[in-house]
């Protein structure tokens, strides 16, 4: 699978993760945090396929807008095969599925490849010159804020997520509505051209 963070694990959230995946009561879909820096082509794939600006998500996203894409991305596979398991947690589902036998469902995941949710360009280092700069910049926002968090190294496990390593509490704090809020206003902040 081209992008294993998917998180929430999902800018991403935050990611991812900072908003840990799971489904929510309604049915909606996953939720999934973003994650800067990660990159994903933006072509589109065989006819037929979504088109990258109909799964493009944009700077700050919402949790509406992260699971909307994500449910269309996770239905294709359970289209495909992909059972959703049940988790006594609340964050069962296809990727559950996938991550129990990841040979088994790979066919399955590769068959939806054109569907996976695109990240913000301005997210990638690849297609953001400042990229470094703006993430910083969003970490002091988010401390300023009061989330202790920080930014895990290229080469370390998890790099490029933003997590609350101190306690579990700091941890439901940046996963909270309030917290989730934080970091997408921080980030529209820190990575819209100035």
């Amino acid at each position: 699978m081209r992008n294993a963070n998917v998180k929430m694990i999902g800018v991403a959230v935050l990611v991812l993760s900072l908003a840990a995946c799971g489904g929510d009561s309604e049915g909606s879909g996953p939720q999934v945090a973003t994650i800067p820096g990660a990159t994903v082509s933006a072509s589109a794939g065989p006819a037929g396929s979504t088109s990258g600006a109909d799964r493009q998500l944009p700077l700050g996203a919402s949790k509406q807008e992260i699971d909307r894409l994500y449910g269309a991305y996770y239905a294709c596979w359970t289209q495909h095969g992909v059972p959703s398991a049940p988790a006594a947690d609340g964050d069962g589902g296809p990727l559950l599925s996938y991550k129990m036998d990841e040979k088994k469902y790979q066919p399955a995941v590769d068959a939806c490849a054109d569907k996976e949710p695109l990240g913000a360009p301005e997210l990638d280092p690849h297609q953001n010159p400042n990229f470094a700069d703006d993430l910083r910049e969003k970490l002091l926002c988010v401390r300023s804020h009061g989330l202790s968090m920080e930014i895990r190294q290229p080469g370390t496990e998890n790099a490029g997520i933003w997590v609350a390593p101190e306690t579990k509490a700091n941890l439901e704090k940046a996963n909270s509505d309030a917290g989730m809020e934080i970091q997408r206003q921080c980030e529209i902040s820190a990575f819209t051209a100035k």
